[in-house]
């Protein structure tokens, strides 16, 4: 869908959640289009504080307010002439100027702050939020017309455990992004690291995969990614003991009998640490990495412990 709209010229509305990957999408309909050999201008709505949006978008004169820049400046829309402006986090624009944006929208035309005259632009927008814009029109803090400018096309992105079967591709993808960034080559995963991340459902999706990824190659020696160099989170057999390490604690019904938090903690502690030791076949340097710790803590708590 994403490529067939590309062509047009049409306000698209791209929705999902944080981490599906909506800037992605924004740039490739955005090169896929005949605007791909102008300006691609990209703007976080939510980043912004809402008094320097207006001359961010729009740009501002000389004179306009104390500390413009002599000559002026031009705004994101003026950059993006004849080419596309994306609007990240739509959902978080202020009410205010949300309808100084419906008049760009109509007339096609932007006017500096303290600007004396409006200028004509030939823009496509694309905008993209993970908020429930129909929840907050109802709620009354995003206005329904503006919706409707924008909501020309909308392309829902999928969370990534909705399409795990992408997994692999979009790892193997991610992989050679992190070979150049590491500078090095030859990456793979074994099938076990496969479907150990068709298992997770990915609350952070392909931003969270990417986080896990950069961390495996980071603890890597070899060029194998194997369920150790992956976090302890997503590994089944630490995020659940099995019937042997679960501690169980007699509480007996008497208030004295049950134990501290600080007790409780410290149990936890040496059953991470006794499950770190196991999956690194005893490497303690290997363990440390694994815990997110450095060496002398892991050696004075597995002498705190008692652990050999």
């Amino acid at each position: 869908m994403a490529e067939k709209i590309s062509v047009s010229n049409s306000a698209v509305l791209l929705t999902g959640e944080s981490g599906t990957g909506k800037e992605l999408f924004a740039h490739a309909i955005h090169q896929n289009s005949s605007r791909e050999q102008f300006p691609f201008v990209r703007i976080n709505c939510a980043s912004i504080p809402e008094h320097l949006l207006e001359s961010e978008l729009f740009g501002y004169d000389e004179g306009a307010f104390t500390g413009a820049k002599k000559g002026g400046k031009r705004g994101k829309f003026e950059l993006a002439n004849f080419g596309t402006i994306f609007l990240d986090e739509i959902g978080d624009m202020p009410l205010s100027m949300q309808s100084k944006l419906l008049r760009v929208l109509q007339e096609g035309e932007v006017e500096r702050v303290g600007g004396q005259k409006p200028k004509t632009i030939d823009v496509r927008i694309i905008a993209a939020t993970h908020r429930n814009l129909e929840k907050m029109i109802e709620e009354g803090t995003f206005r329904q017309d503006l919706y409707y400018r924008l909501n020309v096309i909308k392309l829902e992105i999928p969370p990534l455990r909705e399409r795990k079967e992408d997994i692999p591709y979009i790892a193997t993808y991610l992989l050679n992004k992190l070979e150049k960034k590491f500078h090095r080559h030859g990456i793979n995963l074994t099938n076990r690291v496969i479907s150990k991340l068709q298992q997770h459902n990915w609350p952070g999706n392909i931003r969270e995969l990417e986080n896990v990824l950069e961390r495996a190659v980071n603890v890597l020696e070899g060029n194998t990614i194997d369920i150790v160099h992956l976090p302890l989170y997503l590994r089944e057999n630490v995020h659940f003991l099995s019937e042997k390490q679960k501690v169980y604690v007699d509480y007996n019904n008497h208030s004295d009998s049950f134990p501290t938090l600080k007790e409780t903690l410290s149990l936890v502690e040496k059953q991470a640490i006794i499950n770190a030791l196991q999956l690194s076949n005893g490497n303690k340097l290997e363990a440390s990495k694994l815990l997110g710790i450095g060496k002398t803590s892991l050696y004075d708590k597995c002498k705190q412990y008692n652990i050999k």
